[in-house]
């Protein structure tokens, strides 16, 4: 099938930066207990909350990617979604049970929203394929806002509703790896798709950037605000290098590792920026700390590194790569949870661990490189 190079709009732009708003409110949430740490309440309510909106996001951008032109009718659909986007946002609170009506009905009508941008295209189509796909995608989205609007009626106890709606959430989320072979029958434009991830996520980078600005005051700048913003520009540069140099965007496929894989990524950069954000701040456990970031940086990395391997330009084999690197992680966390009591230390150790995964990602994709050049050599 021949995929039309198709360039990021403005209009998709313009769709992105209330997200990036919703995700940066939705890290409230985590907020410290008398225990200087976060409660499993609140970070398992930051994961819902970021898969929400992660959900909305992807379904309307993988629509768009595959299906969507420049007319009035979409960019009237992109600017009704944005309003219930800010409706969504604005009912993030720390108490979910008081805002659950307004935050459950405003995921239903998004859902109900992209399932229509869904059935008129499969009404002005006659590609079997197509319809199908269609089908398949607007049933998910109907169930779900149905179970989203169901849970608002004040019936029951709150627990079981909210399960119902994480139940609704999930199905929506990670139904499209079940339909995987109908996705590959119209593959994504995956340069396009690439993207928009590479260009949300700079989004979220350029929030964390804002966190670094809230440890910083007109008279006072700490060596820790110095090295907490050295390290987004590490973890920025890792990021970049994987999507620049690591991923084949020319590639016929339905993008499903893409997606999900940055599911996690979103995840670990928001989890490490307000870890790193409190640490500054010594406000945090140190040894909760280091174990949460642990786990932050292994999803943002291991999310990251992810789309390398599944994109590669070449066939390669990674699994010395991974098996090397996780004994250097280990080592790393050893490092962190002897140097947890020292914030400028903790934070030298950081970036330097850091600056050394991105210098063998580059030897890696070097290599990788160098090997395909005799592959061809050979060849001829």
């Amino acid at each position: 099938m021949q995929i039309l190079k198709k360039e990021v709009s403005e209009f998709e732009l313009f769709y992105d930066l209330i997200f990036a708003y919703a995700i940066s409110r939705i890290t409230a949430i985590l907020y410290l207990g008398t225990d200087q740490m976060f409660s499993l309440k609140n970070i398992g309510e930051f994961l819902i909350l970021t898969l929400v909106f992660w959900t909305i996001w992807t379904y309307q951008t993988v629509f768009m990617n595959r299906f969507s032109i420049k007319n009035r009718i979409n960019a009237l659909f992109l600017f009704f979604d944005m309003f219930w986007v800010i409706i969504l946002a604005q009912s993030i609170d720390i108490s979910f049970e008081k805002t659950h009506f307004t935050f459950a009905g405003a995921t239903s009508i998004l859902f109900f929203s992209i399932a229509l941008q869904y059935y008129l295209k499969m009404r002005s189509t006659d590609d079997e394929v197509i319809k199908k796909l269609c089908g398949q995608l607007i049933g998910v989205l109907c169930i779900s806002g149905l179970l989203g609007f169901i849970t608002i009626i004040p019936l029951g106890s709150y627990t079981s509703r909210l399960i119902l709606y994480v139940i609704s959430i999930f199905i929506t989320a990670f139904f499209p790896i079940v339909m995987k072979k109908a996705l590959q029958g119209f593959p994504t434009n995956f340069e396009h798709l690439t993207e928009r991830y590479s260009l949300f996520t700079l989004l979220l980078f350029g929030e964390a950037v804002i966190a670094v600005a809230s440890t910083i005051a007109y008279n006072y700048i700490s060596i820790g605000s110095l090295l907490f913003f050295l390290i987004i520009v590490v973890m920025f540069l890792f990021y970049n290098t994987v999507y620049k140099s690591a991923i084949d965007r020319e590639k016929e496929t339905a993008g499903l590792v893409l997606i999900h894989s940055h599911y996690f990524v979103f995840v670990g950069l928001g989890m490490s920026v307000i870890l790193y954000e409190n640490f500054v701040a010594s406000e945090i456990n140190s040894l909760f700390f280091v174990l949460a970031l642990a786990v932050s940086l292994l999803l943002f990395l291991g999310g990251t590194l992810a789309n390398m391997m599944a994109y590669s330009k070449n066939e390669y084999d990674y699994l010395p790569f991974i098996s090397k690197n996780a004994i250097y992680f280990i080592g790393w966390v050893a490092a962190g949870l002897l140097l947890q009591d020292f914030i400028v230390p903790f934070l030298l150790v950081n970036i330097g661990f850091l600056l050394f995964l991105l210098y063998k990602v580059k030897r890696e994709l070097a290599a990788q490189s160098s090997s395909t050049r005799k592959t061809k050599i050979n060849g001829y």
